[in-house]
């Protein structure tokens, strides 16, 4: 594998070129350099060397409390939460949001997969999410004793305890998930394909943004990228693969005149493919923490507890999940979580790129926590974070200039649909009913939040508009179907352009109720799969 050595890329004939390094970039550009194909990946962030946190299992919240692993974006002010703009980060870097994430590694609920396209079912999958996890290794990490009593309250309040969770029930489970850890590393599908591996027909650059593809009668003839300050064409020979997330892809591809002609136009891009579905039907997990605080420790340091279970059904149902509950552990996470965040929130606007204010807030919250009371204090937190697993509300992704640099404007309409509401407020009293059980109650477990205290649904409801936060699951953007409006279609081409497709969560019609990287990589297997069958029948 060749790797940010200066050779020009535009000096190599390239089969395949891959945007984006993330969970779904590797599995595509490695699997397609296995067969001896020619394969370019073009990542916008930094070589993992440089940030070697994202390779230990430990380093999830130092990665996420790192500016350079984060690409930062805020959503357009979201009518149902206070009018608030919410941070939507993703990661960047080798290996992407794989390499910052908790590691969750869970399949979904068989039944979230019956809105896919025909060829995309759960037992469709099945192979892929086989071959995926045998790459990884993934496993469940045994409870501590205070994730024993979380996992207990939870049993106490009507769920199955069931640990791995990925055998496509998860109707009132409640276990400890799958993750994708070997001993001390991080098993990220960049560590897994690309790391160790001896793949002499793979390139990979880093710090190449790529701006937009030149596309003329149907085909991709170029692709424009900055890199090392400079602007930079290459020519494109083969087929290019886009996995840069659900909000990166539509941008890019909106960028290169695949859109919709009525937005598109007044921003001075010619259009090449009239495609208004590309940027529709975003959607994602929105979710709020009710926090409690223990007289005991919180000894877990991992998101290694879920549950999932139909919020409005009778505690035990086995009715299709639409919600998951995660166990949350305040000592290792709050303080890195609020390095992220208090910057977030005390910065608005062009306020946040100044770096020294940044850091002058990360000071203080260091400083904070270097406090004996406040150290005592946290000691004994812990929370049910309550994720909207099944939303039916869909936002949307907009461009507001033709240029690469500016910000899209997103909007992911948290909670626009009303059954959301309904379906988050049952949520909510489901984990109160989690922290009411005796094992947690034993430990002298009290609410310290708004929303765990109260059971008044208009002072709770007030209570989300204030807490909402996404959970980083964005998808739909550029949804696959055989529909009008779908721009992608079930063998992930962009419909109208021969030689490019769409390999990420971008594609996928509905969410599945629980994490999206296990999705993302399965799509990822079945592309590459799909890529060298059709360059066999060609």
């Amino acid at each position: 594998m060749s790797e940010n050595n200066p050779q020009n890329p535009a000096s190599t004939a390239f089969e395949y070129v891959v945007v984006g390094a993330g969970s779904s970039g590797c599995i595509v550009a490695a699997r397609l350099a296995e067969q001896g194909a020619r394969v370019l990946l073009l990542e916008s962030g930094d070589a993992a060397s440089a940030h070697p946190e994202t390779l230990s299992a430990d380093g999830f919240v130092q990665a996420f409390a790192n500016d350079e692993l984060m690409h930062h974006r805020m959503s357009a002010p979201q009518a149902d939460c206070g009018a608030r703009a919410l941070y939507l980060g993703t990661g960047r870097g080798m290996g992407g949001s794989g390499a910052v994430n908790g590691m969750v590694y869970t399949r979904g609920d068989a039944r979230d997969f019956e809105h896919w396209p025909e060829g995309w079912r759960w037992d469709d999958l099945a192979p892929a999410f086989a071959a995926v996890e045998a790459k990884l290794t993934v496993q469940p990490r045994a409870p501590t004793p205070f994730a024993q009593r979380w996992l207990d309250a939870a049993v106490a309040a009507g769920f199955t305890r069931q640990d791995g969770m990925n055998d496509g029930d998860l109707a009132a489970v409640v276990g400890c998930n799958t993750m994708n850890y070997r001993e001390d590393q991080r098993r990220s599908s960049y560590r897994a394909w690309i790391h160790d591996a001896q793949l002499p027909t793979l390139t990979v650059r880093t710090g190449c943004q790529v701006q937009r593809l030149l596309i003329e009668d149907g085909r991709v003839r170029a692709l424009e990228y900055r890199a090392q300050g400079q602007n930079q064409r290459m020519a494109i020979e083969g087929e290019v693969v886009l996995c840069a997330g659900a909000l990166e892809t539509p941008k890019l591809l909106m960028l290169s005149g695949v859109g919709a002609r009525a937005e598109l136009e007044p921003l001075g891009i010619d259009l090449k493919v009239d495609a208004p579905g590309v940027g529709k039907h975003l959607h994602d997990h929105p979710n709020v923490c009710l926090f409690y605080r223990s007289r005991e420790p919180v000894d877990f340091a991992y998101p290694q507890l879920y549950g999932f279970d139909a919020a409005r059904a009778p505690a035990g149902s086995k009715t299709a999940p639409d919600t998951c509950y995660v166990g949350f552990a305040a000592p290792p996470t709050l303080r890195l979580s609020m390095l992220r965040m208090v910057p977030i929130l005390a910065l608005p606007g062009r306020l946040y790129q100044w770096r020294a204010l940044r850091n002058f807030l990360r000071a203080l919250v260091n400083f904070a926590f270097k406090l004996p009371p406040l150290q005592r204090f946290v000691r004994g937190i812990f929370g049910i974070v309550v994720i909207l697993g099944k939303p039916r509300s869909r936002g949307r992704l907009r461009l507001v200039s033709a240029d690469p640099n500016a910000a899209a404007q997103i909007d992911p309409a948290y909670y626009q649909d009303p059954v959301d509401r309904q379906i988050l407020l049952a949520g909510i009293a489901r984990a109160q009913s989690i922290a009411a059980q005796p094992p947690l109650q034993q430990t002298g477990a009290k609410p310290l939040s708004a929303g765990a205290k109260s059971q008044d649904q208009n002072r709770i409801w007030r209570w989300v508009q204030k807490a909402t936060m996404t959970t980083f699951h964005f998808c739909g953007s550029c949804r696959m179907g055989d529909e009008a409006d779908s721009p992608v279609d079930t063998r992930l081409r962009v419909k109208g352009v021969h030689n490019l497709r769409v390999a990420d969560a971008s594609v996928m019609p509905e969410t599945p109720v629980s994490a999206l990287n296990a999705p993302t990589m399965a799509i990822a297997w079945r592309a590459a799969d799909l890529i060298l069958e059709d360059a066999n029948h060609d």
